[in-house]
């Protein structure tokens, strides 16, 4: 079978069904949470779509306490299982051209929170489903689309569901690159408070998630001199944007950045990091100061003692949330770390560093790194489709810091939906994805379970 024109009968359908998906603002709320919204109104709103969908086409369909769901299709005992979530990450309040939530066809691009994490590669993975479903061939097992509502901070929705449902027996998440990713590095999730003399500085806000680089940053501070013509030259300097003004006496500066995906920092311009730069010449502030000497121009922990390079390549960090006021400073940072770190030696290290600057609560979450086997049967047969799909022989199997569900399930890879040389701007303003590459994920999707379930 073409799977590439297979895959375009479905283009129409698939594309309402994820404008439906994406006008739903499903960013975890925990004030609208409650017995089987666990992550708040929206994300079980998505949930419930999905299970619509589902059932319109006549699958089995499967809600597990409002966590996540599954959509079953086809027949058999053994499961694959394709991994994808619902829930996306917050919009910022300005920088977007088009209606964030919504799915905006301009040209040959669609545009919306969501299009390209996750909600489009999931629907491109569970249309591919359903060509191999229609397909006459005898068939190992059976495929169950599951769908999670917590990705985004911490993937609690796919641990309860693997908790109170099987495993299937291997599977793939369409939540990442093409070709195939065979290693995942390791996450450590830092969040630090400490107490420290204002002298000049009343607030510092920056960031909502710690996965993201902070698009935007704000500073209240109380100087007596007046700050206009620095400020203005600090950012004609370093290429930036920002605003100051007068805010009740006191003196407000905004600045703004570039969002990036937390796992790669360096595309990015973190607004806290470049705010704070500017502050330390200002105020004689020691949380000011301690984001300055270890955060700028380093995103790799460096500074912090804790850089490695391995085989997925070098530690990565992003200070993702700033929060100051009345001497209370709190802070958040995203690391990814190559598989041969261990917690043992990491957290130590980095835990010294902010006892001796005066932070007094450190506390952590750890995610151990995902590595598969490059020249398993999973990683070949996944590897061949998109091959085959796409004549791209350049590139190969590879590793990436984007952590995903397929740390949560064994037997499990991330695949695609992201191409070479693209950037579909997840977690950032504009977040996008070109058709043609979502129908391509659709037929690389559908020849990866052809080769897998064929007899």
């Amino acid at each position: 079978m073409d799977f590439k024109q297979e895959a375009l009968q479905y283009k129409d359908a698939l594309l309402q069904d994820l404008k439906t998906l994406c006008q739903i603002p499903s960013t975890m709320d925990m004030s609208t949470a409650d017995k089987g919204q666990p992550f708040g109104e929206m994300p079980r709103a998505a949930l419930d779509q999905m299970i619509a969908i589902g059932k319109r086409d006549g699958f089995i369909t499967d809600n597990c306490d409002g966590y996540a769901g599954s959509i079953d299709i086809g027949e058999g005992d053994e499961v694959f299982g394709i991994l994808g979530h619902l829930d996306v990450v917050p919009v910022n309040k300005t920088g977007w051209s088009y209606p964030p939530f919504d799915c905006t066809l301009d040209g040959d691009m669609l545009y919306g929170r969501g299009v390209a994490d996750d909600k489009g590669p999931l629907l491109a993975a569970y249309y591919a489903a359903k060509i191999i479903n229609k397909m006459d061939f005898e068939k190992k097992m059976k495929i169950r689309v599951i769908f999670g509502t917590n990705e985004e901070n911490g993937s609690e929705c796919v641990a309860y569901y693997f908790k109170h449902r099987p495993y299937p027996a291997l599977g793939f998440t369409p939540d990442a690159d093409f070709p195939v990713v065979y290693g995942e590095k390791g996450i450590a999730r830092i969040n630090v408070k400490g107490h420290f003399a204002p002298n000049g500085l009343m607030s510092f806000i920056s960031g909502e998630v710690v996965n993201i680089v902070p698009g935007i940053a704000e500073a209240v501070v109380d100087s007596h001199t007046n700050l206009t013509e620095s400020y203005q030259a600090y950012l004609e300097k370093h290429h930036l944007t920002g605003e100051i003004e007068d805010y009740h006496g006191k003196t407000k500066l905004t600045l703004k950045g570039v969002s990036a995906h937390g796992s790669t920092p360096e595309l990015g311009i973190n607004a806290a990091v470049m705010l704070a730069h500017y502050l330390v010449d200002h105020v004689e502030n020691d949380f000011v100061s301690f984001i300055d000497k270890y955060f700028y121009e380093d995103v790799n922990g460096k500074k912090l003692g804790v850089f490695k390079e391995g085989h997925m390549g070098l530690v990565t960090c992003n200070l993702g949330i700033v929060a100051y006021k009345e001497g209370r400073g709190n802070m958040s940072i995203d690391f990814r770390l190559p598989h041969e770190i261990s917690e043992e030696e990491f957290i130590p290290t980095l835990a010294s560093t902010f006892t001796m600057n005066n932070f007094t609560s450190f506390n952590y979450n750890w995610t151990n790194a995902l590595f598969v086997n490059p020249e398993s049967d999973l990683i070949k047969n996944l590897h061949q489709a998109y091959v085959d799909v796409t004549g791209d022989h350049e590139h190969g199997p590879q590793c990436m810091g984007g952590g995903t569900y397929a740390k949560e399930m064994p037997n499990c890879v991330a695949f695609g939906a992201e191409f070479p040389g693209r950037n579909n701007g997840m977690h950032q303003n504009d977040e996008h994805i070109f058709v043609d590459d979502l129908m391509d994920s659709v037929a690389i999707y559908a020849a990866a379970l052809y080769n897998i379930l064929k007899k």
